[in-house]
């Protein structure tokens, strides 16, 4: 008869530090961190000329990604970018996730 061996849980999420949004999707199997993706985005804020006048649009800019998977964390952004608030912000996100994860795993 089937017997589960391990069950896993997708996550999405995001947070925001200044001018960029960090999108997060992360896997866990039995409250262990399998894989954590972050996206990142600039947010732009541009006028457009419409019908009615000019309004303000905010939009997002892919601006880089950070990982951790198989024990490996990689980071991946434009050569002339300064990586070290984001990478600062990727800690944090990784940390909280953990904490969250362990609490569970508590419960």
């Amino acid at each position: 008869m089937f017997t589960e061996e391990s069950r896993s849980t997708a996550v999405a999420g995001s947070a925001e530090s200044g001018e960029f949004k960090y999108k997060v999707d992360y896997n866990a199997d039995n409250g262990n961190l399998i894989k954590m993706h972050c996206n990142v985005y600039k947010k732009i804020s541009e006028e457009v000329t419409t019908s009615t006048g000019t309004q303000t649009v905010e939009r997002e800019e892919y601006a880089g990604l950070m990982f951790q998977e198989s024990g490996n964390k990689q980071f991946s952004f434009p050569q002339d970018t300064d990586i070290t608030p984001h990478v600062t912000v990727f800690e944090t996100i990784l940390s909280e996730i953990k904490a969250g994860l362990a609490s569970d795993s508590e419960a």
